[in-house]
């Protein structure tokens, strides 16, 4: 799967996380995306964009479960998820919220 991923899916670096499914690290254009819980037929359940690279590797490789919520968040930018929830929501200063 690591070698699917790198090769034909564009993901920097992947690994297997101790509940069995799969992360990886994607460059978007502006930020380094965390995509949580890759399979052969999904790029993510949930993807998570951080403006500073070295917060989204530090996420990448502490993760321990496909639905956890980065702690170190300073720089996060995005979450995207295809599950209809959003496990994470940020507001702005009018209390909307600031992705959808």
């Amino acid at each position: 799967m690591r070698d699917f991923l790198i090769t034909k899916c564009h993901i920097l670096h992947a690994r297997q996380l101790p509940d069995g499914s799969w992360c990886g690290l994607l460059q978007l254009l502006y930020t380094l995306s965390v995509c949580m819980g890759i399979t052969p037929t999904d790029a993510y359940v949930y993807r998570w964009c951080f403006e500073d690279p070295k917060e989204a590797a530090h996420f990448y490789k502490t993760a321990v479960e496909y639905d956890e919520i980065p702690v170190r968040r300073e720089s996060l930018v995005g979450h995207r998820h295809t599950t209809g929830i959003p496990l994470y929501v940020e507001f702005d200063q009018l209390g909307l919220p600031k992705w959808r």
